[in-house]
């Protein structure tokens, strides 16, 4: 009886040797919504790379923040912001389908573990300085400057605002958010620039007319806190040829 239980404790013990092959750590982490693509074309903008990639056999475009993408190379990326018959300014053409994303990986490991995270967190880790503008914007009756948000944060909190200025930073398909920066050439040394979460999408140095409600203290963690951000904004003007500076 001792022999019995003695082998079949050997059979439990090797069952549970660990498995050849790779580790937990090293496997793959795949979403659901993971896409892999081939580059075959780059076309650099002033602030946007443009991607022609080959997905199996369809053919697609991208637009993420500018960099340096090698042609043939193997990408993953999330395409859940899809814009049909977008111009882009800069390159003075329209795409009939283009996916506009935060940004894209060479493994499925980086956009996995990236998921959910706040804007300009691991995939915009070289975060500058924001500049304040020179800017001469033309007022407009119902349109409320950044200068007076920040100076009547809590009369303005939970209210519907109209606001007016440039587009000076574009994150898109955050937390299933558009992130721009606006700023109208008010406000003092930490007061001029606007945070906007939105589901348009616009272009870096547009000028755009958001209507959004005001919040204030608002917190979206891994240390992004905001004083004063304008959400669930719709873009009220689709057009416009001013550029910035």
């Amino acid at each position: 009886m001792k022999r019995v239980l003695f082998f079949a404790t050997l059979i439990i013990l090797g069952s549970c040797e660990p498995r050849q092959g790779k580790s937990v750590d090293e496997a793959p982490l795949k979403s659901t919504n993971m896409h892999e693509a081939v580059v075959q074309e780059v076309l650099q903008a002033n602030n946007y790379s443009y991607l022609r990639a080959l997905e199996g056999d369809k053919e697609i475009w991208m637009a993420i923040p500018k960099r340096e993408v090698e042609v043939g190379k193997t990408i993953y990326y999330n395409p859940e912001m899809e814009m049909k018959d977008f111009k882009s300014k800069d390159l003075d053409r329209t795409f009939a389908s283009i996916y506009f994303l935060g940004g894209i990986s060479a493994h499925p490991n980086a956009l996995a573990q990236n998921a959910g995270k706040a804007p300009d967190d691991e995939m915009h880790k070289k975060k500058e300085p924001v500049q304040k503008k020179e800017l001469n914007i033309q007022r407009e009756e119902g349109i409320v400057s950044v200068s007076s948000l920040y100076k009547n944060k809590s009369g303005f909190e939970n209210k519907t605002v109209k606001v007016k200025g440039i587009v000076t930073k574009f994150n898109a398909n955050i937390m299933k958010k558009n992130w721009v920066h606006m700023q109208d050439g008010t406000g003092g040394e930490n007061s001029f620039d606007l945070t906007i979460t939105t589901q348009d999408i616009v272009e870096m140095g547009s000028l755009a007319i958001f209507e959004g409600v005001v919040a204030i203290d608002r917190d979206f963690g891994h240390g992004y806190k905001y004083d004063l951000i304008l959400e669930e904004a719709i873009q009220l003007n689709k057009k416009s040829d001013i550029k910035m500076n």
